[in-house]
C-alpha cells in the first residue's frame, strides 16, 4: 500500500464519516492543519469508543507518523514510539490502515486515542 491507500483505509475504518474527506485532504495537502486538529480537537475526528483505547504494534511494524515535523513520515513503530508521551500531539497509523495510536497535545497529561481492527 502507498501512503494515500493507507490513509484512505484508515479513514474508512476509524475517522467519523462526516470528516473522512476533510481528513484525507488535510493528511495529503495540509498535514500541519491535521496535526493541529490531533493536538486540540481530536474528538471531532474519532468516535468516542477510541478514547483511552489501545492498539498493539510490533516493534518493526511499518507505520505512518504525524508528529513534531507536521508531515507524515514512513517509519517503524519502535521509532515512532519515541515521540509518544511528550505532550506534542502525535498520530501513528499502521501501514495497512487497520490500527492507530494518537495523543493530543497536553500538559500535564495528553489524551490517548487508539484502536485496531
Amino acid at each position: 500500500m502507498n501512503t494515500s491507500d493507507t490513509l484512505a483505509a484508515f479513514a474508512a475504518y476509524f475517522v467519523k464519516e462526516s470528516l473522512r474527506e476533510r481528513f484525507l485532504h488535510e493528511a495529503l495537502k495540509k498535514p500541519a492543519k491535521l496535526q493541529d486538529r490531533i493536538c486540540h480537537s481530536i474528538g471531532e475526528l474519532f468516535p468516542e469508543q477510541y478514547k483511552n483505547g489501545s492498539a498493539r504494534f510490533e516493534p518493526e511494524a511499518p507505520c505512518l507518523l504525524l508528529g513534531r515535523r507536521s508531515k507524515f513520515e514512513e517509519t517503524i513503530w519502535r521509532e515512532a514510539s519515541k515521540q509518544i508521551g511528550f505532550g506534542d500531539g502525535v498520530l501513528v497509523i499502521g501501514s495497512t490502515g487497520m490500527q492507530f495510536y494518537a495523543e493530543t497535545e497536553g500538559s500535564p497529561v495528553s489524551e490517548v486515542w487508539a484502536g485496531a481492527r
